[in-house]
């Protein structure tokens, strides 16, 4: 039998304090980027209500890395003042195993997993693209357009273009990639070119191959070409402006790129760590439960610092794992998939081997 206000009353306690902690811990995250707005503010000449609105744009991107440390934090303190309280005593004498008694933690943590991946796929990409365009349009102004590598634009005839390096004094342009539908078909003419250049109201395109699909996405025509020329309406620095990087697109707009770009052939071990990390730093949240709740648990009353050491060894060992992890799967010696969930592997192994011994201690 569940008893279901012990459920409640744990939540409760734990879900006022992970609210309480996120505002905190977003705020010590952010601290990097107050340095960055403040130097826009001073010595860029940024109005001080866009350096406002870039900050609280930047708040949702922050957030979702705040979510699982914030609650796992909460979930430490809330176990720490049960113990502290002697009510975790009570609750083993009436019967209910410790292991039972953390299954509201991982409830919660599966709750906020899953709000994290919206905020992240649905608002996160939409906020980033608006304060990097501020960035853009009021830090870069009088200087050329900042090129990004990796980044998707998107013309008002409704052409895509990938452009993975470009020279920013000749506009020189390497390893592009442009792609357009056309009559409603689900496979896109691609277009694979070694250089491009900008040349005023035109695009001048160098060795490349022309890719014609049919219905079924299957290959049906391949022309080579030494020279191409494709009309461009729009201004060089408007255009630019319309940038998107990985971390401005949702899970399925950047999966889509990801599809066609390897259909041109191109490598997209980048954008696609870039994609499943989407997924795997939300879910994060449920393996630092996992592996930090049998940690914190003691059945002393000495115990008020021991959550926050335990979350602070646990976040700092997660995101260096990350760190190490998407580098090898950005450099391709790692499967893009495997570099992106392993920390949650690890630790989330490691949650389990605790989690189902926590009452034989």
């Amino acid at each position: 039998m569940f008893p279901k206000i012990l459920d409640r009353y744990v939540m409760r306690e734990s879900t006022i304090l992970m609210f309480t902690w996120v505002g905190a811990v977003t705020i010590i995250m952010l601290v990097q980027t107050l340095f960055e707005l403040a130097d826009f503010f001073v010595n860029k000449k940024v109005p001080f209500l866009i350096v406002l609105e870039i900050l609280l744009l930047y708040l949702p991107a922050h957030m979702v890395m705040t979510f699982p440390i914030s609650n796992l934090l909460a979930a430490e303190l809330s176990l720490s003042r049960f113990c502290r309280d002697s009510e975790l005593i009570a609750v083993e004498a009436s019967g209910v195993s410790l292991r039972r008694f953390l299954f509201p933690y991982l409830f919660l943590a599966l709750l906020v997993a899953f709000g994290s991946f919206l905020l992240n796929d649905l608002v996160v990409p939409e906020t980033n693209h608006r304060a990097q365009s501020l960035v853009r349009y009021y830090v870069y102004k009088e200087s050329p357009p900042q090129i990004e590598q990796n980044v998707f634009f998107r013309d008002e005839e409704n052409r895509y273009f990938y452009v993975n390096e470009v020279d920013t004094r000749t506009w020189e342009m390497k390893k592009v990639i442009i792609y357009f539908l056309e009559n409603d078909n689900q496979y896109p003419e691609v277009i694979i070119a070694r250089t491009a250049f900008w040349l005023e109201d035109k695009w001048l395109i160098k060795d490349g191959v022309v890719h014609q699909f049919d219905e079924e996405g299957k290959l049906v025509r391949e022309i080579e070409f030494s020279e191409m020329e494709i009309d461009m309406r729009q201004e060089l620095k408007e255009f630019f402006e319309k940038q998107r990087t990985p971390e401005e697109m949702s899970s399925r707009q950047l999966k889509k790129q990801i599809e066609i770009l390897k259909k041109a052939g191109a490598r997209t071990e980048k954008m696609e760590v870039a994609y499943f990390l989407k997924f795997s730093i939300p879910f994060s949240a449920v393996v630092f439960v996992m592996a930090g709740m049998p940690l914190g648990i003691q059945r002393t009353r000495d115990t008020k610092g021991l959550g926050v050491i335990v979350t602070v060894i646990l976040a700092f060992a997660y995101y260096m794992l990350l760190s190490i992890f998407r580098s090898l799967g950005r450099g391709g010696v790692m499967e893009p998939l495997l570099a992106a969930w392993m920390p949650d592997v690890i630790f989330g192994l490691m949650g389990i081997i605790l989690f189902w011994s926590v009452d034989r201690r």
